[in-house]
């Protein structure tokens, strides 16, 4: 029976002993996170910063590495602070790792500001080392102003800015910008560019963008080699949109057959009511009015009546017309008449005519008129038809009036 005791004692220190060093024997990590991923965050380096000016700089960033994570985002951040983060002033310049362009607006001249590159994976942000950069002064920048705005007829409104000096640098970019929000800045879609050099400008804005009877801030700008400056400040209301958005319609009887439902070919898919011609031609040359109306939209069994009025001509008056000739420098109003199943262009000579606008109306974007032709087939021997108690109600799209 001793004996048993004793085993049973020796047994018990035996285990003791094993327990206790198992208890204390290290434990591989590894082994416990085989298959957890590991979290690594983007490797990416600061560019050095070029193209310090008074307002803007250029730098980016080079991420070799995107930690096994794709890069969302990526960018500079910039701080008058030291160790910006993206909760400070920052870029957006794409997506991926690589080489990366950012270019930081609006900084304040004659001020030290600290930039980090950054990038943006699954599990965090990193950033690149930091560089320091001192922007210019601000007696290197352009000193303007700005005029009241004129002709402010939704969507459009017309001002003007005044350069009094270069900041001893050439003027490259020139106009305005403007934002429902106070200060508005370039980059902007909100902008117009009106050449270069000193003195005065006048700025066209033809789409505000912004709600009617909005408030508008608006400022001109100017770009030299050392960054933008700003004139004035100057704040209006965007005007109510009074326009007519009726769809256009031409009436008109036609060798003794009445049409009252004409409009330009395929108006239904286009809803374009009027068409520019030579929208682009030099200063003094004449742009031309198409306007357009069709007794159907089959090409085998159509009418089709166009008329083209020259810029000369946009304003309320009668105006003789004459067979269309000349788009290029004609300053005469012209017409063409296309006949169903006739091929070849023309296919109906005018031998007289007159067209009468009764409103040419900026605000509500509309021409009013009557017209009536004669024409000649062009058949042998060609016969003379009429157009009388012709009527015309188009609308008219900002461009048609800059």
């Amino acid at each position: 029976m001793k004996k048993i005791k004793n085993l049973f004692s020796i047994l018990a220190i035996i285990i003791t002993f094993t327990f206790v060093s198992c208890e204390n024997e290290a434990v591989d990590s590894s082994l416990l996170n085989q298959d957890e991923e590991t979290n690594t965050l983007p490797i990416v380096s600061t560019l050095t910063v070029t193209n310090t000016v008074s307002t803007t700089a250029i730098s980016g960033g080079t991420i070799t590495s995107d930690g096994g994570y794709t890069v969302t985002a990526r960018g500079v951040v910039y701080s008058t602070n030291e160790n910006p983060t993206i909760t400070d002033s920052k870029t957006i310049d794409g997506i991926g790792s690589g080489n990366f362009m950012s270019t930081i607006y609006n900084l304040t001249p004659a001020t030290i500001y600290y930039i980090r590159a950054y990038a943006t994976n699954s599990k965090g942000t990193s950033y690149g080392n930091e560089v320091i950069i001192t922007t210019a002064g601000a007696t290197n920048l352009p000193i303007l102003t700005n005029t009241a705005i004129t002709n402010n007829i939704f969507p459009r409104a017309i001002t003007a800015g005044v350069i009094t000096s270069d900041g001893g640098s050439a003027i490259t970019t020139r106009g305005v910008v403007w934002s429902s929000t106070t200060n508005p800045t370039v980059p902007s879609t909100n902008k117009t560019i009106d050449g270069s050099g000193i003195g005065t400008f006048a700025s066209t804005i033809t789409n505000l963008n912004v709600a009617p009877g909005s408030t508008v801030y608006l400022r001109a700008y100017a770009t030299n080699a050392y960054g933008t400056s700003y004139g004035n400040e100057i704040t209006f209301t965007a005007a109510s949109d009074l326009a007519d958005y009726s769809p256009a319609l031409m009436t008109a009887n036609i060798n003794g057959v009445q049409y009252d439902t004409m409009k330009p070919y395929l108006y239904g898919q286009t809803g374009i009511d009027v068409q520019v011609l030579n929208n682009n031609a030099p200063i003094g040359a004449p742009r031309y009015l198409k306007i357009q109306g069709v007794t159907s939209d089959n090409l085998n069994s159509l009418t089709e009546i166009s008329l083209y009025i020259p810029n000369n001509h946009w304003a309320v008056g009668t105006y003789p017309l004459t067979e269309k000739t000349n788009l290029t420098t004609s300053l005469l109003s012209q017409a063409q008449v296309d006949l169903p199943n006739v091929a070849g262009s023309p296919i109906a000579t005018i031998t007289a005519g007159s067209f009468t606008i009764t409103e040419f109306n900026i605000t509500t974007r509309r021409i009013k008129g009557t017209f009536t032709l004669s024409y000649t087939t062009n058949t042998s021997p060609g016969t003379t038809y009429q157009i009388t108690t012709g009527t015309i109600n188009y609308g008219l799209d900002a461009s048609y009036i800059n």
